[in-house]
């Protein structure tokens, strides 16, 4: 049987510290992935802010194109970038960028998010967007901003959140994603328009805000390349979502796990609920236009802290002796901002055991086990009360899709499958970049969404793992709830 020639399309998965270039090729159902180009950049301090290095992403953009146009032998046919949420870019009125966009970790939000939530408090907030208030979204970028130089309302002509701002670069007009415009803060909820109820608190001018446009829709092309430009999602997140083959209106658990945890269930609607609020959900809006309603929870970052003080590598060592190791019969609250900050983590988790239980881990295997028990723990909390808000299409015995770099942990997916009974399916770990590609060719016409599930099957091992025995996890979780208050 003759085969089909192959499509091409490269994804620009944008870190905030390194930037990588995958380029896809699809054939006859199966998605193959290289590596073209990778770069690693950081936030730097410019005139007493905080901010990122433009001209390192956009040469890594250009790069990569580079890199994927001598490895194909012509260009490729298409292009998608995602990035993180809530940093943005400002466009003056000729549609030059005004300055370097600034970091969500710079300073100036704190001086003023108490003067924002006078003008409009967190429940007000989140019933306008959809989304949980937090001091590093856009809104409340935006509104320091504008605090802090008068005159800035009239100067800008539009604010493109940073994959919408790299896309312009290359040619696309001026647009804003509705995946990536749903983590903003300034979007009404499912991101079908801007809210007018915050940019009324904030004093935004209607002008800064571009057109809300689909998202796997071809948006434009490169000059001279017929490249075409693909907005696949805009947010990592969303593009890991769409790695998993769903269906739009498919119900199903999911979690992304890296540094972070992203937990969260695929729903057709946004829930705008008092329940989802109290329960800290947002509401973002995937790739194919449905929602994820997911919650931040720290991740891997644990285990990583670990790493740099321990000065150990080898992780895959350091799980495998943590899967032989006692387990200490306890779990710490992953979330608790003793574990927020860079520092010796080892020392922060057996003082943290030690302050609630009078225990601490004994030596580094048991610490490892120590920290992916206690993720396991949090993801079936988090899980039973996404089940609770969502209801009966997340029945008990549904399964929860695991994929990003935590999907390699195999240790971590079966503590997880049995903290929280259920299945988990492991998918894929570079979910960010196969989402990217999967939008993309879609959105060129070399797949159709409908065979996206056959496509991701076809082209990732995934695997099964069934829940065990869950009554060590169950105590361990009752004596958490117990040591949280104290």
């Amino acid at each position: 049987m003759e085969r089909t020639e192959a499509a091409s399309a490269l994804a620009l998965d944008l870190g905030s510290s390194s930037a990588r270039a995958i380029l896809g090729s699809l054939r006859d159902g199966v998605l193959v992935t290289q590596e073209v180009h990778r770069l690693t950049h950081r936030a730097q301090m410019r005139q007493g802010s905080l901010c990122w290095d433009i001209e390192a992403l956009n040469s890594a953009v250009a790069d990569g194109l580079d890199a994927a146009r001598q490895a194909l032998g012509t260009h490729p046919a298409s292009i998608g970038i995602d990035t993180w949420g809530v940093d943005y870019g400002l466009l003056d009125h000729d549609g030059a960028l005004l300055r370097p966009p600034r970091a969500y970790r710079d300073a100036r939000m704190a001086r003023h998010s108490a003067a924002l939530e006078g003008r409009i408090d967190r429940a007000g907030a989140w019933q306008a967007t959809g989304v949980l208030p937090m001091e590093i979204n856009t809104s409340y970028q935006v509104f320091a901003d504008l605090q802090e130089e008068p005159g800035l309302a009239q100067r800008v002509g539009a604010l493109l959140p940073l994959p919408d701002l790299l896309a312009h670069e290359l040619g696309a007009p001026v647009g804003v994603g509705r995946a990536i415009a749903s983590t903003t803060g300034l979007a009404a909820p499912g991101a079908r328009q801007w809210s007018p109820v915050m940019a009324q608190a904030i004093d935004l001018p209607e002008s800064w805000l571009a057109p809300l446009v689909d998202d796997a829709v071809v948006s434009g092309s490169i000059a001279g390349t017929g490249t075409a430009i693909v907005r696949p999602g805009g947010h990592d997140t969303a593009c890991a979502v769409h790695s998993l083959g769903l269906a739009p209106h498919q119900t199903a658990l999911f979690i992304s796990c890296g540094s972070w945890s992203l937990i969260g269930a695929t729903v057709p609607e946004p829930i705008v609920e008092p329940g989802v609020l109290e329960a800290g959900l947002s509401n973002e809006v995937r790739t194919d236009g449905g929602v994820r309603l997911l919650r931040n929870l720290t991740g891997l970052w644990l285990l990583q802290e670990c790493q740099r003080a321990w000065g150990e590598d080898d992780v895959a060592g350091l799980v495998e002796a943590a899967g032989r190791a006692r387990s200490l019969g306890v779990v710490v609250d992953p979330d608790d901002p003793a574990f927020m900050a860079p520092g010796d983590m080892p020392a922060a988790l057996g003082e943290w055991c030690q302050e609630h239980y009078g225990i601490e881990p004994s030596g580094r295997a048991q610490m490892v086990r120590l920290i992916l028990e206690s993720l396991a723990c949090a993801h079936a909390e988090h899980a039973e009360r996404l089940a609770g808000l969502v209801g009966s299409a997340l029945a008990p015995g549904a399964p929860i899709h695991l994929v990003g770099g935590g999907a390699r942990n195999r240790l971590l997916a079966q503590m997880t499958a049995t903290a929280c009974q259920r299945p988990v399916v492991i998918g894929a770990v570079e979910a960010s970049a196969m989402g990217n590609l999967l939008a993309q060719f879609e959105a060129t016409g070399a797949a159709r969404p409908q065979d996206r599930d056959a496509i991701v099957r076809q082209s990732c091992q995934r695997a099964v793992l069934e829940p065990e025995d869950p009554s060590a996890f169950t105590d361990m979780r009752e004596r958490l709830a117990r040591a949280r208050i104290r």
